[in-house]
């Protein structure tokens, strides 16, 4: 499961943002005396130039801009024109434009500069203090401008994945809100009945004591019966703890796993179990041979389709089971195959609930296949089923790393 404390929270980023700057003059000793004026050391700001109002056109559109000084008289298409035509394109319509000019400062060249889209005018001759400190202004306005722009991003992107973790919090809140629902009515239901045998039991106890002359193998009968009922009750709480530490457990922690080392583990725990069925057991890991994944939960998995595998075998014929391995569509499948009773159809999906029990021929509480089914969601997983009655079943685990 996620935690706030996953998020990790974006640095901005410090490189500042490159300045280029485009002067516009149709006469080159004029672009090149400018960009010495307004050259520094280390202010890491670049000077394009050009020559014509179709070349600034055409600058314009390929660059990206933090200011332009525009030449007002140049043959051709003069500065006013050009200031028009940038102002229709909308890649270029932001794009401060300060008018360079030797015209007199009359309102009239004013008005028809800042209508064309001048922010500003430098008149020459020109003063260098004023012009470097009109120029760093929009400079400094410019990288503002650009840092904001990433914050916004940043703080979208923060955003979006904070929503996604939300909805993935509500999603998990949701799925325990349900599994606790079902375990406190599962759990309610299966207490009730040992408890209920357990309080008839001490009943006929107390009546066969009252007795003038109690019996005292009948005594001994119903204590006996009495310690097998508190040991199924025992019994059934364990299981139900255990079901409980895998619905709401962390995430356990995750290692390279050797299927065959965790089958020969399984294998030795049983062996009592293989040698009473006299159980064939056939593995192949070859295609997938390891998973990374939580050693104590796979150990559980491979535990339980075994072990149900071998006890519900089918007493017409020997147990064979084979048990393989394999990679498919971005899981590692677990393949347990039998040729025991098998299921009905409508059965196929009780395997799975708890204390669910179909052959009560054979010992269990009926949790061992919830467990597993909770172990696999719990990783995003799935389990898949066939099987056929009188004829074996098959489970397929898909596990994701």
């Amino acid at each position: 499961m996620n935690t706030d404390h996953d998020i990790m929270s974006p640095v901005l980023e410090t490189a500042l943002q490159p300045v280029r700057i485009l002067l516009v003059d149709d006469k080159e000793e004029n672009l090149v005396s400018l960009a010495s004026l307004l050259s520094e050391e280390g202010d890491d700001v670049s000077y394009l130039f050009a020559n014509s109002g179709e070349e600034a056109l055409k600058v314009a559109l390929q660059e990206e801009l933090a200011l332009i000084l525009l030449d007002v008289q140049m043959p051709g298409m003069n500065g006013y024109e050009v200031a028009r035509y940038l102002r229709d394109i909308s890649k270029t319509r932001d794009i401060p434009i300060i008018f360079v000019t030797a015209i007199s400062q009359q309102d009239a060249h004013v008005i028809e500069g800042f209508e064309a889209g001048a922010v500003d005018f430098l008149f020459k001759p020109l003063h260098p203090y004023i012009t470097k400190a009109k120029v760093m202004s929009f400079v400094r306005y410019y990288q503002q401008k650009k840092e904001l722009e990433r914050a916004y991003r940043l703080a979208f992107e923060v955003n979006r994945e904070l929503e996604e973790r939300v909805a993935e919090r509500t999603r998990e809140l949701t799925r325990v809100n349900k599994d606790l629902d079902n375990f406190v009515y599962t759990a309610s239901h299966d207490l009730k009945a040992p408890i209920n045998n357990i309080e008839g039991l001490v009943v006929a106890l107390k009546e066969t004591l009252q007795s003038e002359q109690p019996d005292q193998a009948e005594l001994t009968a119903i204590m006996g019966m009495i310690q097998h009922a508190i040991g199924r009750f025992k019994n059934t709480l364990i299981d139900l703890t255990e079901v409980a530490k895998v619905q709401y457990e962390e995430e356990a922690p995750k290692e390279s796993v050797q299927f065959e080392e965790i089958l020969k583990d399984v294998k030795l725990n049983i062996k009592d179990l293989i040698n009473r069925y006299d159980a064939r057991i056939q593995t192949d890991f070859t295609a997938a041979p390891n998973i990374v994944f939580s050693r104590k939960n796979l150990r559980s998995i491979v535990y339980n389709l075994v072990s149900n595998a071998i006890k519900y075998s089918s007493p017409e014929r020997m147990p064979e089971i084979e048990i393989s391995s394999f990679y498919s569509a971005g899981f590692t499948v677990f393949r347990v195959r039998d040729n025991g009773l098998g299921l009905r159809e409508e059965d196929k999906q009780k395997v799975f609930g708890m204390f669910k029990r179909l052959h009560t021929h054979v010992e269990g509480t009926g949790v061992g296949m919830a467990i597993v089914q909770r172990i696999v969601e719990n990783y995003d997983g799935k389990i898949e089923l066939d099987s056929e009655l009188g004829k074996g079943t098959e489970f397929r685990v898909y596990l994701r790393s």
